[in-house]
């Protein structure tokens, strides 16, 4: 008993050491333990080593370092220690599984659109939204779609104050006429924006990015991949991709950054979709939602924004 002891101090005094430890992860992990029961945090990477702290299921930890032997080195709550490879789920670049490799099917890609100054069509944008497309010309008629501000559409006729379009009518009140150059540059950003928000309800989870479950980055990425731009996986990351723009400057389609807590520069991430409003993979049991950008915690929490599409 007191050999087996020693044998298990000496092995972790070697990991320790750094013979046996990888390159640092620099990642986050999710403790996934089975039925929901603590997972220890322990002085050294060993079953009989001092507990430091029980982490509960579910919680966020910073990694590290992998050590062979199936741990972890990891900080909780100011507290650096190990835990069990087993019970951990890492979120890093490598790790994150790609949606190419999910089997869960994807949801259809958005289809280009089109729009040319010698067109002749007639245009409007949203400048109060979102704006309800009805089947009829009234507000008694069913609802049959919602356009966010920013987003311009064509416009086939006009009567007694509703546009009508292609799949119904929205009222003249809450659009201003647009140049088909505006239509099309705002084509690709708004095809982002109309893709993303179909997503609405989808549940969080951690690690996810394919329409079975997405966490912040995973949300972002995979919108962006459907539509033909490949960006980085991790908040942080997406802070590389593509240009900073100021609040004031924001459009529909920009990466809106926020940071609430740890060592790195972006902790979570949405798309901004217009009116102050941005659409995000929240959190555990919210899942896809919209929020707004002046609500008192993300105003509080907000780091930057990113330009990928214009």
């Amino acid at each position: 008993m007191h050999f087996n002891r020693f044998a298990s101090r000496l092995t972790a005094a070697i990991l320790l050491a750094g013979a046996m430890i990888t390159p640092s992860l620099a990642a986050d992990g999710t403790v996934t333990t089975p039925e929901g029961s603590p997972l220890r945090l322990r002085s050294e990477a060993s079953i009989e080593s001092t507990v430091l702290k029980k982490l509960a299921n579910g919680s966020v930890v910073e990694v590290l370092s992998s050590l062979d032997g199936g741990w972890y080195q990891v900080t909780y709550d100011g507290t650096t220690g190990y835990v069990s490879a087993e019970y951990l789920t890492v979120n890093d670049d490598e790790d994150v599984p790609d949606e190419e490799d999910s089997e869960a099917p994807e949801a259809p890609a958005p289809q280009a659109k089109s729009g040319t100054e010698s067109d002749g069509k007639n245009y409007v944008r949203v400048v109060e939204g979102p704006l309800n497309i009805r089947s009829g010309p009234g507000t008694d008629y069913e609802k049959a779609g919602k356009l966010y501000t920013g987003r311009v559409v064509e416009v086939l006729d006009l009567a007694n104050g509703w546009y009508k379009l292609e799949n119904g009518y929205i009222s003249a009140d809450y659009v201003v006429e647009a140049s088909a150059s505006e239509a099309q540059s705002s084509g690709k950003a708004q095809e982002l924006v109309d893709y993303a928000l179909q997503f609405i309800g989808t549940p969080y989870v951690y690690g996810g990015s394919s329409p079975r479950g997405f966490d912040c980055s995973g949300f972002t990425s995979y919108v962006y991949k459907q539509c033909g731009v490949k960006i980085n996986r991790t908040a942080s990351a997406q802070l590389n991709n593509g240009y900073a723009v100021s609040r004031s400057d924001l459009q529909p389609g920009d990466l809106v950054m926020f940071k609430s807590g740890g060592s790195k520069p972006a902790s979570h991430v949405g798309i901004y979709i217009g009116n102050g409003q941005f659409v995000h993979s929240s959190a555990p049991g919210v899942g896809v939602v919209i929020d707004s950008l002046n609500s008192n915690f993300y105003s509080r929490t907000y780091v930057g924004a990113r330009r990928v599409v214009s």
